[in-house]
């Protein structure tokens, strides 16, 4: 979790987890396009030039999530939590009927992608935050020596 969200973790959890897991902002998401973000292909439909299951990606998650919880058993849970998931829910269509800015700004940040290349996305961001790292310990590296 970011250090900036610390006070504020379940905010922050409801929306990098729990969002996801609502069936309103999982239907907002998946409708916001035909294609792919990561290859530009179609979904799964008669001009798909790949057949994939769909995942969400969350191209940040400097977000907290500001609405109230569902209760359990709500037709609006999509899935039940797993892998340590966030358990509860957002209200997410209670938020996008009295928030709908905040509720807009929170789909901006999660785009549909095939699995295939949400695999390869996180990847490539391994890779870089990797290289990033290393640049940065370098110059830290760099600075100290010419401090001594």
């Amino acid at each position: 979790m970011p250090h900036i969200f610390k006070d504020h973790e379940t905010q922050w959890k409801l929306f990098a987890e729990g969002a996801l897991r609502n069936k309103v902002f999982h239907e907002d998401v998946m409708n916001r396009g035909k294609t792919c973000l990561a290859c530009d292909r179609h979904f799964n439909h008669e001009q798909a030039a790949v057949s994939s299951k769909v995942d969400k990606h969350h191209h940040c998650y400097v977000r907290l999530c500001t609405g109230n919880i569902l209760p359990e058993g709500s037709s609006d849970i999509y899935r039940p939590s797993h892998n340590g998931e966030c358990l509860p829910v957002p209200d997410c269509r209670q938020c996008k009927a009295n928030n709908p800015a905040y509720y807009a700004g929170c789909i901006k940040k999660i785009f549909p992608v095939h699995h295939h290349c949400h695999e390869q996305i996180h990847e490539r961001e391994k890779f870089w935050f990797k290289t990033l790292s290393k640049k940065l310990l370098s110059g830290f590296r760099s600075a100290a020596s010419l401090q001594t």
